[in-house]
């Protein structure tokens, strides 16, 4: 069965929380994705009242400066605290190393995004590469991230989407030697080198053979109902007692640990068993490990927002590179 002319199921990552763009250069996408603001270091103090004195004191914290974002309007938001050796890159010097590849029509700017109040910001390129897994079509793009509070680093690295259910799949491998990302981080003696964007090109079409690989050796494993019961109580565990005992013998805490294990199982079960994502790939072993790809995308519905950003910042990442090994291993 193929889905290309299938309208999508789900909403893409991107679309949930940031902003679809049409520009052809990285400062004009920062304009139309709002992110055309600076970020400064300025020095940090603290006040303290002295116990029986007057006027409070302010106190220079010594080695932390704060990050300050200013838009053009002149609005300031504080970032986050960082040490004095950290280096500020501006969105526009990260994203307009990618320039490179819009240039040359290996890419096009997709779309961007920020959150935590600009402390984390995205931009998504589209490459001209498409392929068929079992009839379904997918596309390959690079998704760059920086943050701008010292929690992160500069951070490009390739995405392959399922486009009919536009799930996200962010990595495959957990071995250091299998390396799918190019980070830099944000130091004083950092330097954005726009040569590194052909070996992150690279990056990305090794991660999409080895996902085709994948795909291929999943697709010829059959599962039986039993086997899917079983792959989604070890993809969300609970401990022996838990899982045995009595409910009403159960603390709490266990019962809360219970309900949310028992809740993601039968999330996972029923898009195995009954989305129309899973038409041409049930039965497979490839259709058990989409299923919790897209459980872990789409799963909370009340939530797209939310769900967009835990998808962009790859807080979802390491359930679906579990739920991989469980079948990989």
């Amino acid at each position: 069965m193929t889905t290309t002319a299938v309208k999508p199921k789900n909403m893409s990552a991107w679309v949930k929380s940031g902003v679809a763009v049409t520009a052809t250069s990285a400062s004009d996408v920062a304009r139309q994705a709002g992110l055309d603001w600076t970020v400064s270091l300025h020095e940090v103090t603290t006040t303290y009242q002295i116990p029986g004195q007057g006027q409070p004191v302010h106190i220079p914290v010594k080695n932390k400066q704060a990050v300050v974002k200013t838009t053009p309007l002149g609005e300031v938001t504080p970032l986050g605290i960082v040490g004095n050796k950290y280096k500020p890159f501006q969105n526009g010097e990260v994203f307009s190393m990618l320039d490179t590849l819009i240039d040359s029509g290996e890419a096009r700017y997709a779309a961007a995004g920020e959150y935590d109040s600009g402390a984390k910001v995205w931009m998504l390129l589209q490459l001209p590469l498409e392929m068929e897994i079992k009839g379904d079509p997918h596309a390959a793009f690079l998704l760059a991230k920086t943050t701008h509070d010292g929690s992160g680093s500069v951070l490009i690295r390739p995405i392959i989407e399922r486009l009919y259910c536009h799930n996200q799949i962010n990595k495959i491998y957990r071995a250091k030697n299998k390396n799918h990302t190019y980070t830099l981080r944000h130091t004083s003696k950092a330097i954005l080198d726009v040569n590194d964007v052909r070996s992150i090109l690279d990056i990305t079409y090794t991660a999409v053979q080895e996902y085709t690989d994948i795909s291929t050796v999943l697709l010829d494993r059959k599962i039986v109902r039993e086997n899917a019961i079983n792959y989604f109580k070890k993809v969300f565990p609970l401990p022996t007692a838990v899982e045995e005992s009595p409910v009403h013998l159960l603390s709490q805490g266990d019962k809360n640990l219970r309900t949310r294990a028992m809740e993601a199982r039968h999330k996972a079960m029923n898009i195995y068993t009954a989305s129309d994502t899973q038409a041409n790939i049930r039965g497979t072993a490839f259709g058990l490990w989409q299923s919790i790809v897209e459980y872990a995308d789409h799963g909370k519905a009340n939530k797209q927002k939310s769900l967009g950003i835990r998808t962009m910042s790859g807080a979802s990442d390491n359930l679906k590179l579990r739920a991989l090994e469980l079948l990989t291993a």
